[in-house]
C-alpha cells in the first residue's frame, strides 16, 4: 500500500466515527494541517505523529506501518473497522454527545472517496514525461485505480442490497475512477513493457543473459514481460535494450529492401 492509500485508510477510519479533522486534532494533539498531510500522504509523517493518531483512534501500535505494507489494503481496512473500539472521551464533541458509527456502506463510500482524492493527489505530482520513472509511475497509479474501482463496485453492490442512500454516490465514484484510469491510459506511450517483451522474443540472447544485462532477477524479468512492471532502477537499461533490438531489426529490414531493389534492377 502506498503512503497515499495508508492515509486514505486513516481518513476512512476517522470518518467511520463521524469525526472531523478538528475532532481528531483534539483527540491527538496533532494540528489539523499535520493530520491533513497524513491523510493525503503528502509527506512522510513523523513517528510521534503516527503514534498520536493511532492512540487517538484507539488503534494498536504499529497500525500505520502495517497499512503501508498491507498486501490487501481493502481487507486490512475492513478488519480495522470491525475491531474499532468506541470513540475515546477526549475525541467527543464539545457538547459531550457520543456520535454513533456510520453504517458499513457509509464507511466504504468514505473510503472510495478518499481513494479517489489520493489518486488525484498522486496524478498532480506525476514526473515529467521525459523522466525514466514516468511510465512506471503511471502504471502504479493505474493499478491503484483498478483496486479502488473493485472496492467501489463491491461497495455499490452492498449498498444496493442494503437499500442505502449512498448507492448513487458510490456509482459516481466508480465512474470517476473509470474515467481517471482511462485518462491515465491515454497518457501512456507505447508500452515499454510490451516493447521489451517483443525484443526479448526476437533477440538471440537467452533470457537469463538479458536479465543479467539489465540487472534484474528472474521474478522481476517475469513481471516486466508479463505485467509491464519495471523496477525504476532498471528502466534506462530496459529501454536501451528494447531500442537496440528495434534498431537492429530496422537496419536488417533496410538492408533487405536494398538487396531486393538491386535484384529487381
Amino acid at each position: 500500500m502506498s503512503r497515499e492509500s495508508a492515509g486514505a485508510a486513516i481518513r476512512a477510519l476517522r470518518e467511520s466515527r463521524d469525526w472531523s479533522l478538528a475532532d481528531l486534532a483534539t483527540a491527538t494533539g496533532v494540528s489539523i494541517m499535520g493530520l491533513s498531510y497524513l491523510e493525503r500522504g503528502a509527506r512522510k509523517p513523523h513517528k510521534s505523529t503516527v503514534q498520536k493518531v493511532e492512540n487517538g483512534l484507539g488503534l494498536p501500535p504499529g497500525t500505520y506501518s502495517r497499512l503501508l505494507v498491507a498486501g490487501d489494503p481493502d481487507a486490512e481496512l475492513a478488519r480495522l473497522i470491525a475491531v474499532q473500539p468506541p470513540p475515546a472521551a477526549a475525541a467527543r464533541r464539545a457538547d459531550s454527545v457520543v456520535v454513533d458509527r456510520h453504517s458499513d456502506t457509509d464507511v466504504l463510500e468514505g473510503y472510495a472517496e478518499a481513494q479517489l482524492d489520493a489518486i488525484k493527489s498522486v496524478i498532480e505530482r506525476l514526473p515529467a514525461t521525459t523522466s525514466n520513472e514516468y511510465e512506471t509511475y503511471i502504471l502504479s497509479v493505474i493499478a491503484q485505480c483498478v483496486k479502488a474501482e473493485m472496492l467501489a463496485a463491491s461497495s455499490w453492490r452492498l449498498a444496493v442490497t442494503a437499500g442505502a442512500d449512498s448507492t448513487g454516490r458510490l456509482m459516481d465514484h466508480l465512474r470517476a475512477l473509470e474515467a481517471t484510469r482511462g485518462a491515465l491510459l491515454k497518457r501512456m506511450p507505447t508500452s515499454l513493457g510490451a516493447r521489451f517483451d517483443r525484443a526479448c522474443a526476437r533477440s538471440p540472447l537467452p533470457e537469463a543473459v538479458i536479465a543479467a544485462l539489465i540487472g534484474v532477477g528472474g521474478d522481476e524479468m517475469w513481471d516486466i514481460r508479463n505485467r509491464g512492471v519495471i523496477p525504476p532502477g532498471a528502466l534506462p537499461r530496459v529501454r536501451a535494450f528494447a531500442e537496440a533490438v528495434e534498431a537492429s531489426e530496422s537496419a536488417d529490414r533496410g538492408c533487405s529492401d536494398t538487396d531486393g531493389g538491386t535484384e529487381d534492377r
